[in-house]
Parts: structure tokens; C-alpha cells; sequence
């Protein structure tokens, strides 16, 4: 079944301001590989229309599916699985498997064919599963899921740790026994989060799309001599660090909300939500940043990792096809790259390595990926006109791209007309990257853009924006549009920290955390209390008191991120992207209020969906935080590092097991709390449940005993794909139904071409069919791409066979 091609289309207004990019013309045509559906905001006009047919054959599922997301995890497929002998307990044990949905367009080579099944059959046995494919990880940047655990450093009165100024490179690593206290959480879209001189609360310092500047101290311009294709001009070589950056001591977990039609929201199908949703195909991914674009979604892991989901036409998503994504998958082909940064246009997508390349990929309409043509791209490519420089920070909007480099020189490149890309010209298009030579003199330190328009931020306090100006949205005074970058005036002294452009309108928050918003006002989102368009930045009175760390403007609606975590939300609610539970318009500030009570450290929004990046074991600061009546304060993440060194502590021990000829240390009350299989044989009184009794583990490997006690401890552990074949196994030996599940939820967000091979051959001599199901499904769907790798030749003759018996 292939998902809905059509969007509905809002009512024109008497204004123009559309609610989102796509209330111009939703056409089905293509030019360059990309929609054309970005004409008529040109003149601000809507257009209405009716929907166009709708071929979704399954989406009867999807729709019905919609009341399931409310205030939960999705709900997934129940199949049952084979009784599981055992050595342990010398009993048959049976009960279900809720194997989690992963991606439902497995068939990566049509946006049309999607197949909404998921691997539901038997699992047997209890042998240990194969490493085999373990190297082929390893070759493919260790493309892991993750249950990680963050080791506390010095704690703070909000659970965060201080990792200094901030003018040092930000490098995440690979090897993961380092990995844990060297993560740094950056702004969204890559934003630092900086501590406020005599404040006790955190700052974010931008939302457009702005990038860790604490990304590149040591990349330097030593490759300029290697391409002679562009050079910064300002002489001063001085990284510019305005913010040090903290470390969350656990991983952020991601909620999302509003449209959901093209799969954006990842939560599986294609429903609203009209409320914040946890993101539960994520669940143990590390989660450092988030960004929206128009029908897709994209974060970026602590290990560098990129995953994406939603639309996937014009090859947005980076995974090789055009194929919608309902849940997030990992981009496989930036495999070897750490990324530290990660944004979204329209219809484009863009990512920064550690040292400093840009990668886009999308639509290529107008030259906004920036590789010298209008070709359009499904897989990220380097922009070679940026070698040599130290890409820190990067905006897209709809038609255009800029970015910032690590000495504060600021290139865009994209389309022309009515001065968007700011070259002074309105004709044509720039293919390749050129500095903004306006700019040339000013360092930048922060950058958004949004539609048609961009703005920035430099290290002395001033604020410039250009391109279209209808509705007031540059701040100028007036609707002109403005073919360079022009300071607004009204902003001085106001000591601005971010700007954030919307489709329509734009908004700034200043170092004292009170915003200002400019542009169109239609829908509400400018937060007066009207529908009253502003040409130049006024106070939000409405926000008067409460101080805000971040802002990001969506088409219609607009998102403030308050210093103790909580969400605003004001403008258009069609598909329910403010999160109040109803789709009404809000013209003033309102709270989330399903999200009072959790520490909220990042939103992002771009057109019609809503996303927000939230620290899960966060206390309120001296418990000042508003928190939801009856709400829990949850658990700490020092309590769950102190149970995480209990694993295998002799010490306080009451219970041995002995696994590969070694004892591992546990707590019985722990475990038979935990796992109804512990409880069960410590109540048997057979020889197991006797005190002092040295336990036998024949059938699973230490290292596999171990994350299960580990899981057992603290609700959360890592798994590598290596170990996932075992871990399911053993979790469906001891009933963890959990554990179970979300090893299929690894291998789903995981799997790629590299590895797929090395899995099922892995999970076929391990007997465990679940997995191997999962694996050949995706190896029958990428095969003439599988076919032509090395990994081809671990598959066994009588499995190849299998594979081609399958194949349509």
C-alpha cells in the first residue's frame, strides 16, 4: 500500500499567509527530482483545492490507528511464538512476542509499495548467536542502536554537568567506553546550551538552524591550499565560541506532534496527533538534536549518527530511494562520518561532519544543495565548493541554503529572486556556494532561515535579515524585500541571542530572555492577542515574566522554549501542531500542558508538525517547576548510574551465577522484581532458589548475562547489533518482553546493506527466526544492491536460495 500522496489544502485567507509551504500549489510534478510546490507564496496567495485520489489501500489501518498515539506508545502487531525449551528450569514457557512495526516501506525502491506487515513468527532455541557480523558493524561506523546509560559527572542543581567554555572541538566519539562523558548537547539544530553569568538556569543560543559553535576551534584553514575554490576573507582566524556547552547525563528523548500524514511524526503511520507523542521507535537512541522540515523529520545521535523519517520524495530522507519512512531509520550512507550537525529545508536536507564538510541531499531545485547543478540527490554529497572551510553552522528554507564557518563568514547559495540567497542580484540562481560579501566584515554567530527568507546574528549585538518582506517578516518597516542583508534597526541595544525565521514571520529572543516577533500575523502566531500583521519587532507582552531560552517558528504557528523547561505554544492549530489536545487557533502564548512536569531542553518545528527533545530523568530545580497535579518527580540519573554499579557487585551480592566458567553478582529481590522468571525460580525451592547455591548459565554468553542484568537494574542498557541476535533469544528465555522488542526495534533502525547479509546468516544458525524474518525481508527488497557487496558471500547456499525464492 503506498502512502497518501495528497495534502489537504487550507482555505485562502485575505491576507495570503498561507499556514505552511505547501499552501501554494501541491503538484505532482517534478522538475529536477523535486515537487514542485513552492510557487505561489511568492505573493503570499493560497490555494484551495480538493484533495487529490487517494491510492493509500491501507489506510483504513493507519486512521484507525490514530487514537492509539494518544498520550502513549504506539501499538504494534501481537504475534505468538514457539515454546523455547530451556536448560534452566527444565519447562516449556509460551507467551507472545509484541514485535515492534519498523519501517513499513522495507521496499526502498518505490515511494508506491510499502509493506505494512511485520515479522511475526516462531523463535526456538537457545544458541548463542553469531559475531560474524559484528566487523561488518565495525566497517560501518558501529551503525548501533542504543540503550545508553551517561556517566554522571559533576552534577548540578538540574541534573546537567558544565563541560567548560566551550572553545574546544566538539568530537564524539566512537569508541564507547569514552563515549559516555565526552557527549555535548548542542543547539537545536545544533544549538549550545550555555549557562547565564549569576543565573542558575540554561540557555539555548539559536533555533533556525543554527550549529554548535563550539564545534571547530581546531579546524583550521590548513586544506585551503588544497582546492584554491573559496577562502575566507576575514582575516581574523580566531574561533569564535560565544557559549560553553553542558552535558545531559542521560539520553533525550523525543516527542512530536501535529500533522502526521507523510509519516513525520514517526510513530509509525500516518495519524495526527493533536498532542505530544512519545517517539517510542527512538526509545534508547541518544538523542542530541532534532530538526523538522516539510514532511520529514531528522535527529542526530551522541555518536554522530544521522536518522530520518517521513516524505522521502525528492530523495530528502538520504537513504537511496524515494520511499516514505513512518519510523526513524538510520542513514546508512553517512556511515564513516561523525556528524555533528543536522537541519532541514522544505524539501532538503543538510549535515555537518567533525571536521567541518557539508553534506546535502533532496531536492535540487534552484542549486540550494549547493553541487553546481538543479540535480537533486537521495544519498548525502559532499558540497566540494566548501572544502578547506570549517562549515560550524547551517540554515535552509525552502529555496535557498547558507551557512556559517568557523571564523564567522557567512555563504549562501539557492535562488535569487526577490534577494533570497542576498547577493544584491534577483536573477537566476547561485549553484555554488559565494560569500555574502555584505557580510564580509562582520563575524556571524547564529543563522536561521525559513521559506524565502534568512536572518542572522553577529558577535556585536546586531541583527540582519533579507529576502522576501511581504507581511513585514525582515522587521524593516515596511514589506519591501530586501536583496541583502540589512541590520534592523529597532533591535539595537536589545541584545539579541536568536533569531528564528518562520514561513511568514520571524521572532528573537534577547540575552534577558524576552522575545520579539515581526511579520504575518494572520493565524496568531506573532502572539499579540491579534491577527494583526507587524513590520517591525515587537515585544510579546503575553511572555512578560517569563524567561525564554529558545524559539522556533513554524509557517503558521510559533514554539517558545521557557529557562525551566517548559513549552509555549501560539498560532494556527489545524492538525493539532500547538499540542493543546484540539486544533484551535491561539493568538497569546499558551502551556503544553502535556508536557508540564518533564524537562524540555530543545523544540524544533518548521510547517505543519512540531517536535521537542526532553531530558527523562531531570528533576526540577529546587522544585520549582510547575509540575501536573499528581506528577511524580521522576528518577534521577545519579540513582540509575549507582544501580548500574551494582551489576555484578560482590559485595552486597545474595546471589551467584556462573557464565563461561566465571561468577556474575546479583540482588535476588532486584531480579525477582524485575523478571517473573527470577521470581518463579527463587520460589520453586528447587536448587536454584537455595541460599549461598552457585547458579549455571550454560546457553548464554557473559556479555549478553550481563546486559540483561544491566536492563533488569536500571530499565535501560546499549545494545550493539552484534549482540542483538543473543539478546533476543535470552530476553525471550527469561520473558522480557521488552528487551525483546526493542532488540527488534535495533535491528530495524540498523540494518542496512552493509550488515544485513552478516545478520541473517547470524540469526538463521542461532535459530532465531524473528530477526532472521526482519533480515530477509529487507535483503529481498534491496537485492540488486545486496547482491553486488562482499557481504553476499557469508550466505549460505541454501539461504540464498531462499532469498531468491522470495524475490517477485
Amino acid at each position: 500500500a503506498s502512502p497518501s500522496t495528497h495534502h489537504t489544502l487550507e482555505s485562502a485567507t485575505m491576507s495570503g499567509q498561507g499556514s505552511s509551504p505547501d499552501d501554494e500549489i501541491r503538484s505532482n510534478s517534478t522538475r529536477g527530482g523535486e515537487s514542485m510546490r513552492e510557487s505561489s507564496s511568492r505573493n503570499g496567495s493560497s490555494s484551495n483545492s480538493n484533495s487529490a485520489n487517494n491510492n493509500n489501500s491501507a489506510s483504513s489501518s493507519s486512521s484507525s490507528a490514530a487514537h492509539l498515539h494518544h498520550h502513549h506508545p504506539p501499538s504494534h502487531p501481537t504475534n505468538n511464538l514457539h515454546a523455547i525449551q530451556h536448560s534452566m528450569m527444565n519447562n516449556n514457557i509460551n507467551y507472545d512476542n509484541h514485535v515492534v512495526a519498523g519501517d513499513v516501506s522495507m521496499n526502498d525502491n518505490s515511494a508506491n509499495n510499502h509493506n505494512h506487515g511485520s515479522a511475526g513468527i516462531s523463535s526456538s532455541g537457545s544458541s548463542r548467536s553469531t559475531a560474524r557480523f559484528a566487523a561488518a558493524n565495525a566497517a560501518a561506523g558501529d551503525a548501533n542502536g542504543r540503550l545508553m546509560m551517561m556517566q554522571p559527572q559533576q552534577q548540578n542543581q538540574q541534573g546537567v554537568t558544565s563541560t567548560g567554555s566551550g572553545s574546544s572541538q566538539d568530537v564524539i566519539m566512537h569508541n564507547n567506553a569514552s563515549i559516555h562523558n565526552d557527549l555535548h548537547y548542542n543547539n537545536p539544530n545544533n544549538n549550545l546550551y550555555h549557562r547565564q553569568p549569576q543565573q542558575q538556569q540554561y540557555y539555548s543560543s539559536s533555533a533556525g538552524a543554527p550549529s554548535s559553535q563550539a564545534a571547530a576551534s581546531s579546524m583550521s584553514t590548513s586544506h585551503n591550499t588544497h582546492h584554491n575554490l573559496l577562502t575566507d576573507i576575514n582575516p581574523n582566524n580566531t574561533h569564535y565560541s560565544q557559549y560553553s556547552s553542558i552535558t545531559y547525563p542521560g539520553e533525550l528523548t523525543v516527542y512530536s506532534w501535529g500533522r502526521g500524514e507523510d509519516g513525520q511524526l514517526g510513530i509509525g503511520d500516518t495519524s495526527d496527533q493533536d498532542e505530544p507523542t512519545y517517539v517510542d521507535a527512538l526509545r534508547g537512541v541518544g538523542v542530541k538534536q532534532i530538526a523538522c522540515g516539510s514532511g520529514h523529520t531528522v535527529v542526530l545521535t551522541g555518536e554522530g549518527e544521522v536518522y530520518t523519517w517521513g516524505r522521502g520524495d525528492d530523495g530528502r530522507l538520504g537513504h537511496g530511494d524515494n520511499g516514505w519512512k513512518y519510523v526513524p531509520r538510520l542513514t546508512h550512507s553517512l556511515t564513516g562520518q561523525i556528524i555533528t550537525h543536522v537541519t532541514c529545508g522544505s524539501y532538503h536536507t543538510a549535515a555537518v561532519s567533525s571536521n567541518g564538510d557539508l553534506y546535502t541531499w533532496g531536492g535540487g531545485m534552484y542549486g540550494k544543495l549547493g553541487h553546481g547543478s538543479e540535480s537533486g540527490h537521495s544519498t548525502p554529497r559532499r558540497v566540494e565548493a566548501l572544502v578547506g572551510l570549517s562549515v560550524i553552522d547551517i540554515a535552509c528554507g525552502s529555496r535557498h541554503t547558507a551557512v556559517v564557518t568557523n571564523k564567522g563568514c557567512l555563504y549562501t547559495w539557492g535562488d535569487k529572486e526577490n534577494g533570497v540567497a542576498g547577493h544584491a542580484d534577483t536573477e537566476g540562481h547561485q549553484y555554488t556556494p559565494k560569500l555574502l560579501e555584505r557580510l564580509s566584515g562582520k563575524k556571524v554567530v547564529q543563522l536561521s532561515a525559513c521559506g524565502f527568507h534568512t536572518g542572522c546574528l553577529t558577535d556585536q549585538g546586531e541583527c540582519f535579515t533579507w529576502g522576501e518582506g511581504k507581511f513585514g517578516r525582515l522587521g524593516h518597516g515596511a514589506e519591501r524585500n530586501c536583496h541583502s542583508p540589512r541590520l534592523i534597526e529597532t533591535l539595537l541595544g536589545k541584545r539579541p541571542k536568536q533569531i528564528a525565521c518562520g514561513g511568514f514571520h520571524s521572532a528573537v529572543v534577547t540575552e534577558d530572555g524576552k522575545m520579539y516577533t515581526f511579520g504575518g500575523g494572520e493565524h496568531g502566531q506573532l502572539g499579540h492577542g491579534d491577527k494583526v500583521n507587524k513590520v517591525k519587532p515587537t515585544l510579546v507582552q503575553a511572555l512578560d515574566g517569563i524567561v525564554l531560552q529558545q524559539i522556533t517558528c513554524g509557517w503558521s504557528h510559533s514554539v517558545a522554549l521557557t529557562i525551566n523547561g517548559e513549552v509555549f505554544t501560539w498560532g494556527n492549530g489545524d492538525h493539532g501542531k500547538l499540542g493543546h489536545g484540539n486544533g484551535k487557533k491561539v493568538s497569546t502564548p499558551q502551556l503544553v500542558e502535556r508536557l508540564v512536569g518533564h524537562l524540555v531542553v530543545r523544540v524544533a518545528s518548521y510547517n505543519e508538525h512540531t517536535a521537542a527533545l526532553v531530558e527523562p530523568q531531570s528533576i526540577a530545580d529546587g522544585g520549582s517547576r510547575r509540575r501536573a497535579p499528581g506528577t511524580m518527580v521522576p528518577v534521577s540519573a545519579c540513582y540509575l548510574h549507582d544501580m548500574k554499579e551494582m551489576v555484578n557487585d560482590e559485595e552486597y551480592s545474595d546471589v551467584t551465577f556462573i557464565v563461561e566458567g566465571q561468577p556474575i553478582y546479583a540482588l535476588r529481590a532486584v531480579l525477582a522484581k524485575r523478571c517473573e522468571h527470577f521470581a518463579a525460580m527463587f520460589r520453586s525451592g528447587m536448587r536454584e532458589s537455595e541460599a549461598g547455591v552457585e547458579i549455571p548459565i550454560p546457553t548464554i554468553s557473559r556479555a549478553v548475562f550481563l546486559l540483561i542484568l544491566e536492563y533488569l537494574y536500571t530499565d535501560s542498557v546499549k545494545i550493539d547489533l552484534d549482540h542483538a541476535v543473543e539478546l533476543y533469544i535470552a530476553s525471550d528465555l527469561y520473558q522480557i518482553s521488552s528487551l525483546r522488542d526493542m532488540c527488534c526495534v535495533i535491528v530495524r533502525r540498523s540494518i542496512g546493506a552493509e550488515n544485513a547479509t552478516y545478520l541473517l546468516q547470524g540469526a538463521h544458525e542461532a535459530h532465531c527466526h524473528v530477526i532472521k524474518e526482519i533480515a530477509m525481508e529487507y535483503i529481498v527488497a534491496n537485492f540488486d544492491v545486496i547482491s553486488k557487496g562482499e557481504g553476499i558471500k557469508a550466505v549460505s547456499h541454501g539461504l540464498l536460495l531462499e532469498i531468491l525464492s522470495l524475490r517477485p
